[in-house]
């Protein structure tokens, strides 16, 4: 079990176990962390130069919504995660957009692959998810399209 866990581009989802541990999917593996899901998101936003509240009026600004936002985890390589649910729950999610390959409904959840080929379903209903997914990808697109051109003084 670690101590210590950054999301970035290689991060596929955080998954809660229990209150105060976490399990991370990533490119390279699968880890226990020693800290809540919210944490770890927390602890990343700061690694990057910013908190998850300043992320969080940042994407709230970015799309005009404020309700289970996607957040910019790093600017420079991109990265945004979306919650599953409220992050305030123990049982939110929080999924690398960036990483999905396909996704499909099972029952009343959703199964997601991820570009490494390994799957995992989620207690989200496939609606849920595509709007998830498609608020990630209109902050992602935003944020490309602000770096590309960005508004200068006059």
């Amino acid at each position: 079990m670690f101590e210590e866990y950054y999301i970035n581009e290689d991060t596929l989802v955080i998954i809660p176990i229990g209150k105060n541990k976490a399990k991370v999917y990533d490119l390279n593996g699968t880890y226990l962390i020693k800290k809540s899901v919210f944490e770890i998101v927390n602890i990343s936003c700061q690694y990057y130069g910013s908190s998850y509240t300043g992320r969080y009026i940042g994407a709230k600004k970015l799309l005009s919504m404020d309700y289970k936002l996607p957040i910019i985890i790093d600017e420079v390589k991109e990265t945004v995660i979306f919650p599953t649910s409220s992050p305030k729950l123990d049982s939110c999610c929080w999924i690398c957009v960036n990483n999905i390959d396909n996704y499909e409904k099972v029952k009343k959840n959703s199964k997601i692959k991820f570009i490494d080929g390994s799957i995992i379903e989620f207690d989200i209903s496939l609606n849920s998810l595509e709007n998830q997914i498609m608020r990630a990808t209109m902050l992602l697109m935003r944020l490309k399209r602000r770096k590309n051109n960005p508004k200068k003084l006059v």
